[in-house]
């Protein structure tokens, strides 16, 4: 895989580049696009990904834990960042990102 997109120059305001991949957030009921910007504002974890995704965003989210896999935009704006999905954490993640807080 490339190198990973720079987490670090994803604007903090406006950081989603959502298009038509907006229908796949849904597909992991009952998680959607409100979700995806509620792991962003609750002080995420990033791990590396597996293609397509180069990063996996992970938060607690009242008793969840939740993950956003995040490519790179289609745009090519390093200012932002596509989701991928949004599902409730692997325990094994989960369990990672609990040890790591």
């Amino acid at each position: 895989m490339a190198e990973l997109f720079d987490i670090d120059a994803v604007d903090e305001d406006d950081p989603f580049e959502i298009d038509c991949q907006a229908a796949h957030l849904f597909k992991h009921a009952p998680f959607g696009i409100d979700d995806v910007f509620e792991v962003w504002h609750s002080d995420p974890l990033f791990y590396p990904a597996v293609a397509p995704a180069h990063w996996l965003m992970v938060a607690k989210i009242g008793s969840a834990v939740l993950v956003v896999p995040l490519a790179p935009p289609d745009s090519g704006e390093a200012e932002q960042c596509r989701p991928i999905g949004c599902y409730l954490a692997a325990k094994h993640l989960a369990d990672r990102y609990m040890e790591d807080r």
